[in-house]
């Protein structure tokens, strides 16, 4: 059981760094040696590449701690300019175009994307609908930023190649830094937790209960790491890819085109206009055909009988 109490306070103490971020200056250095080799070729390099590159740089020792004069004199480094900033940005746009012209420039947008190639341009979300007597959609895009730089320069002038107008324009950015430079550093953590723990199992003599607690606590570990990884991997492709969303209205035209416009709309709707009449006829007859069965006779009694007594009164008034 001491071995069991042992493992429980290693692997809450190691979990307790954890959460709370404290790590000694040794480790804290080391995460930053990481973060400005790694972040280097966060755009430039896959994890491959960053990976050898890591593992091929010499690595030097940690500078010492900027004085408080050489952090706020103009020619000292400052604190800002040793982290990379990770920022998430994102484009969207209200173009209004010509009705006929709507779909076959959404098309030509979403060709333009799909051309450069998934790694440079990924098409997110396009559609086309109707809207009143025109054309609406929306095309959302995900691309490098040189790409979506590009695309940008040339939006204006095809959207007027196509006669229409940008109604409206509008940029964000999200700083990503401190939310990836944290999760990365919980990351290491919990891989240090991990080797601790596969130590501890691999440690001879350990009763079947020692290891079933240290397995358990083993997954939950590996677990939240690869949890880690998967969105540590989803924010830095958000900063590495910026997100565009084109949204397409056809133009409202003033007045009619036509003055025979009118007519035209009566003739299309000729056929569906009788048929609705027939149909409301026919339901009119279903719905009176039953009482015909007693008005026709009752109607034919009182016929017969009205005209017996007028006869009837007729040939007395004669008599007298």
């Amino acid at each position: 059981m001491k071995h069991v109490a042992l493992i429980g306070l290693l692997a809450a103490g190691l979990l307790a760094g954890c959460e709370d971020g404290s790590y000694d200056e040794a480790e804290a250095g080391a995460g930053e040696r990481m973060y400005a080799i790694s972040d280097e070729v966060t755009v430039t390099g896959s994890r491959q590449a960053r990976d050898g590159f890591m593992a091929s740089a010499p690595q030097p020792a940690p500078p010492p701690p900027p004085s408080l004069d050489n952090a706020q004199s103009p020619g000292g480094p400052q604190v800002d300019d040793m982290v990379q900033r990770l920022i998430a940005y994102s484009f969207n746009y209200q173009l209004e175009t010509p009705a006929d012209a709507t779909a076959s420039l959404i098309d030509r947008h979403r060709e333009a994307c799909l051309g450069a190639g998934a790694d440079t341009c990924q098409v997110i979300n396009a559609n086309v609908y109707e809207q009143g007597h025109g054309v609406a959609g929306t095309l959302s895009l995900r691309a490098l930023p040189v790409w979506i730089e590009t695309f940008r320069d040339g939006l204006a002038d095809d959207v007027d190649a196509a006669d229409g107008r940008i109604r409206n324009q509008s940029q964000s950015a999200q700083d990503l830094t401190s939310t990836i430079y944290d999760m990365e550093a919980r990351l290491e953590a919990k891989r240090t937790l991990r080797t601790r723990l596969t130590a501890l199992l691999e440690r001879p003599g350990a009763s079947v209960e020692e290891m079933v607690q240290v397995e358990r606590e083993l997954a939950r570990v590996q677990g939240d790491i690869e949890g880690s990884e998967a969105q540590i991997r989803a924010m830095r492709g958000r900063v590495s890819m910026s997100a565009l969303t084109l949204n397409y209205t056809s133009r409202v035209e003033p007045v009619s085109r036509s003055a025979f416009d009118p007519l035209d709309r009566a003739l299309r709707n000729l056929t569906g206009n009788f048929a609705r009449g027939l149909a409301n006829m026919l339901t009119f007859l279903a719905g009176f055909l039953p009482w015909l069965i007693v008005i026709v006779p009752t109607g034919w009694f009182l016929t017969r009988w009205f005209g017996g007594m007028l006869k009837r009164r007729r040939e007395a008034a004669a008599k007298t």
